[in-house]
């Protein structure tokens, strides 16, 4: 079992296999390379084609290469079956379809995804993450209480935990992520660091393997409100940190620090007992 909050190890990046899916797609490919403004570094995109762009990969420069190479990574992290139900229904919400005649295959319906509608390539993102949780605690507040301007919240979160865990997880970046799913108000913690993240090319004569220095998630928090209950679940590795998330969302988000402290409203029910080995749960027999 992995960890609570963090991510299980990255997949292997077979670019071969990705890439392979955009031979008469590409397309897609030039629409993605396009929207990096040349930063890429890349001659002739009008005219770019799949055996090209892996070359690229292997041993091109550019002042955008790290950043394409992680949005392509972030691509590859939703090609798998929940990854392709999240993208379609992130697209459905935003009333957009990029995928009229349904046959596009998710590796490439995710990259043209990331490069026409980044919002809804970030919805299912997220959306993807809040699925892995596996465990949450439960606090609830005295009274419900909305979360008002809630891009503006997310910011102020977001400021108050990098300056928070930079320092003591060596994050190289925090990121906060938010979106509302009916009464819900849901925040995505990313830790991110930079990491090699292995791309594998397989060739005639041998295999190839890429390591760029990149951005990559190396734990995540999860943290859902409930506007009408005003109830929060928080999924996170340590118990220390869940203080902090709790406390500093209650501030940053609600306007009081103290919201979820009071022992007589604040009820706790821990989720992670479960999993304990002396766990009992008696019953009733009958």
């Amino acid at each position: 079992m992995r960890e609570e909050g963090q991510l299980a190890g990255h997949r292997v990046f077979n670019a071969d296999r990705f890439l392979d899916k955009f031979v008469g797609r590409e397309s897609l490919i030039r629409q993605y390379v396009g929207s990096w403004n040349g930063r890429a570094n890349i001659a002739d995109v009008a005219t770019l084609d799949v055996p090209r762009f892996k070359q690229y990969l292997v041993d091109g420069n550019g002042s955008g290469k790290d950043e394409l190479l992680e949005g392509l990574y972030r691509t590859y992290d939703l090609c798998t079956e929940r990854g392709h139900e999240d993208l379609l229904a992130a697209c459905r919400d935003f009333d957009y379809d990029p995928d009229p005649n349904g046959d596009l295959p998710v590796e490439c319906l995710s990259l043209k995804v990331r490069a026409e509608h980044e919002e809804a390539f970030n919805l299912a993102y997220d959306r993807n993450a809040l699925w892995q949780a596996e465990r949450f605690s439960i606090y609830r507040g005295p009274f419900p209480r909305d979360v008002r301007d809630l891009p503006e919240a997310a910011e102020r979160f977001e400021s108050c935990l990098e300056d928070t865990f930079r320092e003591a997880k060596k994050s190289d970046r925090v990121l906060v992520r938010q979106y509302r799913e009916g009464a819900y108000t849901n925040f995505v913690v990313y830790h991110e660091k930079r990491t090699r993240a292995e791309l594998v090319f397989d060739q005639t004569h041998e295999r190839r393997h890429v390591s760029p220095l990149i951005l990559r998630p190396a734990q995540q928090d999860f943290i859902s409100y409930n506007v009408e209950t005003g109830q929060l679940e928080i999924e996170t590795r340590f118990s220390t940190e869940e203080l902090v998330l709790r406390d500093q969302f209650a501030e940053c988000c609600l306007g009081d620090g103290t919201f979820f402290q009071d022992p007589a409203t604040a009820d706790l029910l821990d989720l992670s007992r479960i999993v304990d080995d002396d766990f009992d749960m008696p019953v009733d027999e009958g």
